[in-house]
């Protein structure tokens, strides 16, 4: 299967972990609220055993982007992490 580089990363995880002939973005079109389930136990599970490490990336991810973004405005090297 070819990768869209264009495509947002939870498009190209699902398009990995997923068979192939399976619409997804059907089902959850026509299924919201299951699928809304689905993903509110799968983001619970995930929080409860990989919680610790899913803060440190988003709170990484998010200082790189202040960073990225205030130095955009106070021009390069403005703000070092």
């Amino acid at each position: 299967m070819e990768r869209d580089e264009t495509a947002p990363i939870a498009d190209q995880i699902f398009d990995e972990l997923l068979p192939e002939d399976l619409d997804w973005r059907r089902l959850v079109r026509n299924y919201p609220l299951p699928a809304l389930a689905v993903a509110a136990l799968g983001g619970f599970w995930l929080g409860r055993r990989h919680g610790p490490e899913l803060v440190s990336a988003v709170a990484d991810y998010a200082r790189n982007q202040v960073s990225t973004t205030v130095n955009s405005f106070l021009g390069e090297g403005a703000v070092e992490l």
